[in-house]
């Protein structure tokens, strides 16, 4: 199941951000990624990016991810093993293992919380990179039977200095069933409203939108 997912940020450049997934049984499932620990959620800059660097994209490709999920658990609440394996950047190579778990509670047959928390350990250079906790959640409403309504938010940052460097993004998204093998999607966000706010920089000043386009065979 391929995802695509097109970036149009407020002061960056417009990268895109293709996903590729493969149900290899029901419960073992690879992807090859390119969005980052945060999922949908992940602030532009990584990705396939074509509008230079005087509009934020210093490279045309410079990440990739391999995603593993492992089901462990049906029924009112979906639970599976979550691993992936990032390279954030090729030159100097950033390479990061994440672990940790992804699942879906059902509230009601309207609504859901979709949460996937992981521990990235640094693999490469641990005297600058630090490892890092992404936790990104999104509280799902059906708005309708072909329409999704989701309130995004978590939390991310570097675990010797979370204090410091935690973020905290708030957003909405909706996402929309075009037919059994197509949705469409978008959301905006502010990429960190809620937490740490760094000196010179206000908590609206970073924010994104994102259009949302998967593809199912």
């Amino acid at each position: 199941m391929p995802t695509l997912r097109q970036f149009h940020p407020t002061r960056v450049g417009k990268p895109c951000q293709p996903d590729l997934y493969y149900g290899v049984t029901d419960k073992l499932q690879l992807g090859f990624v390119h969005d980052g620990p945060m999922g949908w959620q992940a602030r532009p800059g990584l990705g396939l990016c074509f509008t230079g660097k005087s509009n934020g994209c210093p490279k045309v490709y410079d990440n990739l991810g391999f995603d593993l999920m492992y089901g462990v658990a049906s029924g009112p609440l979906h639970l599976s093993l979550h691993s992936s394996l990032f390279v954030s950047s090729f030159d100097p190579t950033t390479t990061s293992l994440a672990v940790g778990f992804a699942g879906k509670v059902h509230f009601s047959d309207r609504a859901a919380l979709v949460f996937d928390p992981k521990f990235a350990i640094a693999l490469s250079d641990r005297s600058v990179n630090d490892d890092a906790l992404y936790v990104p959640v999104e509280l799902e409403f059906q708005a309708g039977a072909p329409t999704t309504f989701k309130v995004l938010s978590g939390i991310s940052g570097g675990w010797s200095a979370f204090g410091d460097t935690y973020q905290v993004p708030l957003g909405v998204g909706l996402v929309h069933n075009l037919t059994e093998h197509i949705d469409v999607g978008a959301r905006f966000s502010f990429d960190n409203l809620l937490g740490k706010e760094p000196a010179g920089v206000g908590r609206a000043d970073a924010r994104s939108l994102a259009v949302l386009l998967n593809l199912r065979s």
